[in-house]
């Protein structure tokens, strides 16, 4: 099996992240909250690799890595991963959120890219590491648990129109 490797986004990535957007709208998702498709790519790229060290950051979020999963030359998926956590993050959304592209899901990727993610925390001395899903959202559901996350509890969405959330501890 080729290796996945979790790095930050390039301008040759263009075409890829374009193509994964596409895909996630077409499934009613997103790749990504903080994707800017209204900016030139090259804009984007530097505004991305800003957000590591806080720079221009969106309202209402921390300093993040937003990272790419490249297999093969191609990007199967993608990983936000964040410093620290503000109120929202410490209930609902954690210190690490992943996408696979629907044609390389079930392929080992997701667990993989939370293995990598999990280790740039720990680089950079985060010993405690929280990760959400939905509540029904069983494939997620067994990745964080592969990963070594272990069950806390589930809350509620402060947004009633969207599920409960599994919050995981990874220590």
């Amino acid at each position: 099996m080729s290796r996945l490797v979790l790095r930050r986004m390039s301008l040759a990535d263009e075409a890829d992240v374009t193509a994964a957007v596409a895909e996630f709208t077409a499934e009613g998702g997103h790749w990504s909250y903080r994707y800017r498709g209204d900016l030139p790519w090259p804009q984007y790229v530097a505004l991305v690799h800003g957000w590591e060290d806080g720079i221009d950051l969106p309202q209402d979020f921390v300093a993040h890595a937003e990272l790419v999963a490249e297999v093969d030359g191609e990007i199967v998926g993608r990983a936000s991963i964040r410093w620290e956590l503000d109120d929202f993050l410490r209930t609902l959304g954690g210190h690490i959120g992943y996408a696979v592209r629907p044609a390389h899901r079930r392929q080992g990727h997701a667990t993989e890219i939370l293995r990598q993610s999990v280790e740039i925390l720990r680089a950079r001395g985060v010993r405690r590491v929280l990760v959400t899903c939905d509540d029904d959202n069983l494939a997620s559901a067994r990745v964080i648990e592969a990963g070594g996350g272990v069950l806390e509890g589930i809350v509620p969405h402060t947004d009633p129109d969207e599920p409960p959330r599994k919050r995981y501890w990874i220590t």
